[in-house]
């Protein structure tokens, strides 16, 4: 049969092995969004057109840990960019 004195040992250490853990949280995050096929991306090159005195955007291309990636027209070209690069291979 199993103490009440042995779970809260268990749980103690539990708890100590995940706070030495956050630790490293930001090698955690960066790991994950490089092994990621989807991420953040930032817009690194764009074309537009005068309309009006209005920006049309007619294409964008972005920079992620996976290469640069042009995705389909949207009529947008927002700075950031989540995307998911099997979707535009």
């Amino acid at each position: 049969m199993i103490s009440k004195r042995n779970i809260f040992g268990v749980l103690a250490v539990s708890f100590k092995i995940f706070a030495e853990g956050l630790n490293y949280w930001p090698l955690v995050i960066v790991a994950a969004l490089y092994i990621s096929p989807a991420g953040p991306h930032i817009r690194w090159e764009y074309q537009y057109r005068n309309v009006y005195d209005q920006r049309v955007y007619t294409s964008c291309t972005y920079l992620g840990s996976k290469g640069f990636v042009t995705p389909p027209y949207t009529g947008q070209c927002p700075l950031i960019k989540w995307i998911d690069v099997r979707k535009h291979q």
